[in-house]
């Protein structure tokens, strides 16, 4: 079948747009660039992490592709300054991208109500400062935080090393009997593909970071369809007060 007669005059506006968005993430990069090295490379730190919200800034350059939702994807940065910061973190990125928007932190609290849990478990690649800031803010979001432990990971190049194995032996480690639910926490730790087996496991809802913001965000855009086989999370609806922003 040919090709629409629309579309090769398409191609150049299409180019043009790419083109534009890569200068300008250049130009946008640029006087940032050795805080986002050491960001990259450095101490995963409350202040390094607080330093994220640059990234809400470019939030406008996804308005070339027309985005459904924008993710800020990172659990830890978008609430270590308490309650609160995920919808600020939120309406930056609305305000800059003119899209909607969530932050992994949102995406888990409402991963959390949805999966029934009020108690927690919860494991980290983290040092033992994030873990301090982590368990305040679950408390003060209402949840009981059984236990809490990380693997002690000094920087994100050290949390890409880890293995999903390695998140199943630190869940079942933190994993009591009186907790309704175990969160594994961090964008940059692969995991999924043990969420299944943990859940079967321990015999209760297994959440993580990456698994959350990703039903989030497939929820918020209408997309319903059920995952089977990367834990019960992907089977169920957003609640709708986790839509509003």
């Amino acid at each position: 079948m040919s090709a629409p007669a629309a579309f090769p005059g398409a191609r150049p506006a299409l180019y043009a747009s790419i083109f534009l968005a890569w200068g300008a993430s250049l130009f946008w990069f640029h006087p940032r660039l050795a805080s986002l090295m050491q960001l990259a490379h450095g101490p995963l730190t409350a202040g390094a992490l607080g330093f994220f919200i640059v990234f809400t800034e470019i939030a406008w350059l996804y308005g070339f592709y027309n985005v459904g939702v924008i993710v800020f994807a990172c659990t830890t940065g978008s609430l270590v300054h308490g309650i609160g910061w995920d919808r600020e973190l939120i309406g930056r990125i609305e305000r800059a991208g003119g899209r909607p928007a969530t932050t992994t932190t949102t995406a888990v609290l409402a991963a959390l109500r949805a999966v029934g849990a009020t108690s927690l478990a919860i494991a980290t690649p983290y040092m033992d400062d994030l873990n301090r800031i982590e368990r305040a803010f679950f408390a003060e979001s209402g949840f009981r935080v059984a236990e809490i432990a990380g693997l002690g990971c000094a920087t994100d190049a050290e949390i890409g090393r880890l293995e999903p194995e390695e998140a199943a032996v630190l869940a079942e480690r933190v994993d009591t009997p009186d907790v309704d639910a175990v969160f594994i926490s961090c964008t940059n730790w692969h995991c999924l593909p043990a969420v299944a087996s943990m859940e079967r496991r321990f015999g209760k809802p297994v959440v993580t970071s990456n698994q959350a913001g990703a039903w989030a965000a497939l929820r918020r855009i209408g997309i319903e369809d059920a995952i089977p086989g990367h834990g019960r999370l992907l089977s169920l609806p957003i609640p709708m007060e986790a839509i509003a922003t």
